[in-house]
Protein backbone atom coordinates (compact mmCIF):
# COMPACT_ATOMS: atom_id res chain seq x y z
CA UNK A 1 0.00 0.00 0.00
CA UNK A 2 2.83 2.50 0.84
CA UNK A 3 4.54 1.88 -2.32
CA UNK A 4 1.55 2.68 -4.38
CA UNK A 5 0.82 5.85 -2.23
CA UNK A 6 4.59 6.62 -3.00
CA UNK A 7 4.46 5.75 -6.55
CA UNK A 8 1.14 8.16 -6.67
CA UNK A 9 3.09 11.08 -5.38
CA UNK A 10 6.10 10.34 -7.27
CA UNK A 11 4.49 10.57 -10.65
CA UNK A 12 2.53 13.60 -9.91
CA UNK A 13 5.47 15.91 -8.47
CA UNK A 14 7.56 14.39 -11.16
CA UNK A 15 5.16 15.49 -14.19
CA UNK A 16 4.29 19.15 -12.25
CA UNK A 17 8.48 19.24 -12.05
CA UNK A 18 8.57 18.46 -15.81
CA UNK A 19 6.06 20.95 -16.58
CA UNK A 20 8.04 23.72 -15.42
CA UNK A 21 11.17 22.27 -16.96
CA UNK A 22 8.93 22.29 -20.61
CA UNK A 23 7.67 25.65 -19.94
CA UNK A 24 10.95 27.75 -18.67
CA UNK A 25 12.97 27.48 -21.34
CA UNK A 26 10.30 28.92 -23.66
CA UNK A 27 10.24 31.89 -21.75
CA UNK A 28 13.97 32.28 -22.30
CA UNK A 29 12.95 32.37 -25.83
CA UNK A 30 10.18 35.50 -25.24
CA UNK A 31 12.73 37.24 -23.73
CA UNK A 32 15.30 36.68 -26.29
CA UNK A 33 12.60 37.66 -28.72
CA UNK A 34 11.71 41.05 -27.32
CA UNK A 35 13.98 43.19 -28.95
CA UNK A 36 12.45 46.27 -27.60
CA UNK A 37 12.44 44.77 -23.74
CA UNK A 38 9.03 46.05 -23.66
CA UNK A 39 7.87 42.86 -21.63
CA UNK A 40 11.47 41.00 -20.90
CA UNK A 41 10.85 42.36 -16.67
CA UNK A 42 7.03 39.89 -16.79
CA UNK A 43 8.98 37.13 -18.64
CA UNK A 44 11.59 37.42 -16.42
CA UNK A 45 9.21 37.24 -12.95
CA UNK A 46 7.71 34.63 -14.62
CA UNK A 47 10.81 32.38 -14.91
CA UNK A 48 11.58 33.19 -11.14
CA UNK A 49 8.10 32.28 -10.29
CA UNK A 50 7.97 29.07 -12.03
CA UNK A 51 11.52 28.30 -11.02
CA UNK A 52 10.82 28.84 -7.23
CA UNK A 53 7.62 26.32 -7.85
CA UNK A 54 8.47 23.86 -9.60
CA UNK A 55 12.10 22.98 -8.49
CA UNK A 56 11.13 22.09 -4.90
CA UNK A 57 8.29 19.59 -6.62
CA UNK A 58 10.88 17.92 -8.39
CA UNK A 59 12.89 17.82 -5.29
CA UNK A 60 9.87 16.33 -3.67
CA UNK A 61 8.95 13.62 -6.35
CA UNK A 62 12.54 12.43 -6.13
CA UNK A 63 12.27 11.74 -2.22
CA UNK A 64 9.07 9.97 -2.97
CA UNK A 65 11.16 7.87 -5.62
CA UNK A 66 13.18 7.11 -2.74
CA UNK A 67 11.41 6.05 -0.66
CA UNK A 68 9.87 3.69 -3.38
CA UNK A 69 13.50 2.48 -3.68
CA UNK A 70 13.78 2.08 -0.04
CA UNK A 71 10.87 -0.58 -0.76
CA UNK A 72 12.59 -2.22 -3.19
CA UNK A 73 16.13 -1.98 -2.99
CA UNK A 74 16.87 -5.07 -5.47
CA UNK A 75 16.54 -2.03 -8.09
CA UNK A 76 20.08 -0.87 -7.98
CA UNK A 77 21.19 -4.32 -9.13
CA UNK A 78 19.72 -3.52 -12.49
CA UNK A 79 20.92 -1.73 -15.53
CA UNK A 80 18.04 0.01 -16.52
CA UNK A 81 17.48 1.62 -12.89
CA UNK A 82 21.15 2.63 -12.59
CA UNK A 83 20.75 3.93 -15.90
CA UNK A 84 17.29 5.93 -15.16
CA UNK A 85 19.52 7.23 -12.21
CA UNK A 86 22.12 8.68 -13.92
CA UNK A 87 19.22 10.44 -16.68
CA UNK A 88 17.61 11.75 -13.46
CA UNK A 89 20.84 13.32 -12.26
CA UNK A 90 21.14 15.02 -15.56
CA UNK A 91 17.56 16.31 -15.39
CA UNK A 92 18.93 18.02 -11.54
CA UNK A 93 21.95 19.07 -13.14
CA UNK A 94 19.24 20.82 -16.27
CA UNK A 95 17.22 22.18 -13.43
CA UNK A 96 20.40 24.19 -11.58
CA UNK A 97 21.46 25.21 -15.32
CA UNK A 98 17.94 26.89 -16.17
CA UNK A 99 18.29 28.74 -12.54
CA UNK A 100 22.11 29.95 -13.90
CA UNK A 101 20.06 31.38 -17.43
CA UNK A 102 17.68 32.88 -15.32
CA UNK A 103 20.14 34.83 -13.79
CA UNK A 104 22.00 35.54 -16.83
CA UNK A 105 19.03 37.07 -18.28
CA UNK A 106 18.21 38.99 -15.04
CA UNK A 107 21.52 41.32 -15.87
CA UNK A 108 20.24 41.20 -19.25
CA UNK A 109 22.97 38.30 -20.62
CA UNK A 110 20.67 37.19 -23.36
CA UNK A 111 21.64 34.31 -25.76
CA UNK A 112 19.69 33.82 -29.36
CA UNK A 113 16.89 32.68 -30.05
CA UNK A 114 18.26 29.97 -31.77
CA UNK A 115 20.33 28.72 -28.64
CA UNK A 116 17.66 28.91 -26.27
CA UNK A 117 15.34 26.34 -29.27
CA UNK A 118 18.58 24.23 -28.69
CA UNK A 119 18.01 24.67 -24.82
CA UNK A 120 14.43 24.28 -24.87
CA UNK A 121 14.77 20.65 -26.26
CA UNK A 122 17.37 19.58 -24.01
CA UNK A 123 14.75 17.89 -21.41
CA UNK A 124 12.93 15.93 -23.88
CA UNK A 125 16.09 14.04 -25.15
CA UNK A 126 16.55 13.28 -21.14
CA UNK A 127 12.96 12.42 -20.85
CA UNK A 128 12.09 10.07 -23.78
CA UNK A 129 14.60 7.71 -22.40
CA UNK A 130 13.73 8.08 -18.82
CA UNK A 131 10.02 7.00 -19.85
CA UNK A 132 11.17 3.85 -21.61
CA UNK A 133 13.73 2.65 -19.53
CA UNK A 134 11.06 2.84 -16.61
CA UNK A 135 8.17 1.28 -19.14
CA UNK A 136 10.24 -1.43 -20.79
CA UNK A 137 12.61 -1.98 -17.50
CA UNK A 138 15.67 -2.99 -19.73
CA UNK A 139 17.83 -5.77 -18.31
Amino acid sequence: MDYLFFKSLHLILIISWMAGLFYIPRLFVYVAQDNARKRTSIYIEQQKRLLYFTSPLGLLGIIFGALMLAQSVALLDTFWFKTKLVLVGFLVLYNIFLFIEHFRQTQLKIRTVLQYKFINEVVVLILIPIVFLSVFKWQ
